[in-house]
């Protein structure tokens, strides 16, 4: 990905394990302090080649 930033709206959108994790959070300006810090924090893989997250993806595909 091009950035941080652009990562974490991808998570927001897609990670559904996030906002579980997040539902314990009653107030919606912790919870944005929450995203904020996220975003921080991924700032650190942030490079010359875009956002380059600290995990590996496996994607196989099969057909029968």
């Amino acid at each position: 990905m091009t950035s941080a930033v652009e990562f974490l709206r991808f998570a927001r959108e897609s990670f559904g394990a996030l906002h579980q994790m997040l539902a314990g959070i009653s107030s919606e300006t912790e919870r944005q302090d929450v995203w904020n810090e996220i975003e921080q924090q991924m700032k650190q893989f942030e490079g010359a080649a875009g956002y380059e997250g600290p995990c590996e993806l496996i994607i196989g595909v099969g057909v029968k």
